[in-house]
């Protein structure tokens, strides 16, 4: 069972948002954010994949790979660096997607425990 927060609108339908890890951020990063709307985190997370794809390039060459044997602390701490950068929509996901509903005018009614999200609108209702 999962904690859902449940966010109302006064026109539009009801939303909610799983607490904790955002799963589905790490292996469809981009996609993920499109979906959520997040399109300025999206822009964003753009840059910084070619940012980062850049300095690779840079480091590593036409290879573009770490050689792991051969591997300095700078080459390490750029690899952690990039891990960092690319599990950070995993653990900030939800949140970020709590802030956009609320700047559309979301207002936050209750928080509950629920298996899925759609139960998560339907429980308190049943009670």
């Amino acid at each position: 069972m999962n904690s859902y927060r449940v966010y109302k609108h006064d026109t539009k339908e009801i939303k909610t948002v799983k607490v904790g890890f955002a799963w589905l951020a790490i292996p469809f990063n981009l996609g993920w954010f499109i979906t959520r709307g997040l399109w300025k985190v999206f822009f964003s997370y753009i840059l910084i994949i070619l940012f980062l794809a850049g300095i690779d390039y840079e480091i590593y060459g036409e290879s573009g790979f770490l050689n792991f044997s051969t591997a300095s602390d700078l080459h390490w701490l750029w690899l952690i660096t990039q891990t960092i950068i690319f599990i950070l929509p995993g653990f900030k996901g939800n949140e970020w997607t709590a802030k956009n509903l609320q700047k559309k005018g979301y207002k936050f009614a209750y928080s509950v425990k629920a298996d899925n999200k759609s139960s998560a609108v339907d429980l308190p209702q049943k009670n």
